[in-house]
């Protein structure tokens, strides 16, 4: 398993990169676990962990490129696809097919990620300023 940092830009004058990397990853949860189907109690709304590039505040969703994701036969994209500016229409259509074929079964995680979005390996992602997540934390 290859882990992979996904960097997510602000939108300008809507979100801050780490309102827009929330909102999407609680679409991601929402492909598990639609909102039609979430309980008020649920302990997650999220589906994979973040890190914070202290030096500009940038966010990226962190995930393992191999990791099965399961596909809701419930799941709705209309938000998940309105917060994702860069992606172009060519790259929503094809996802859009891809998770509609999809759904009730599990896909891995890098193919469900634009291939217009950035993607930095955990090393590329530490020499560009995110915490080393395999370092001591001192006290």
């Amino acid at each position: 398993m290859a882990k992979v940092y996904l960097p997510v830009d602000a939108i300008p004058d809507v979100m801050t990169s780490e309102e827009h990397a929330v909102a999407i990853n609680k679409e991601c949860w929402n492909l598990y676990r639609p909102a039609s189907i979430q309980d008020p109690n649920d302990i997650t709304s999220q589906l994979f962990p973040m890190s914070t590039r202290e030096s500009d505040g940038i966010v990226a969703i962190v995930a393992e490129s191999d990791e099965q994701v399961y596909i809701s036969p419930e799941v709705d994209l209309t938000v998940l696809l309105s917060i994702l500016p860069n992606v172009t229409d060519e790259e929503k259509t094809l996802l859009t097919a891809y998770i509609e074929a999809n759904k009730g079964g599990y896909v891995p995680f890098y193919t469900l990620v634009p291939p217009s979005s950035e993607q930095l390996t955990e090393e590329e992602a530490i020499a560009e300023g995110w915490p080393d997540p395999n370092s001591d934390i001192e006290p």
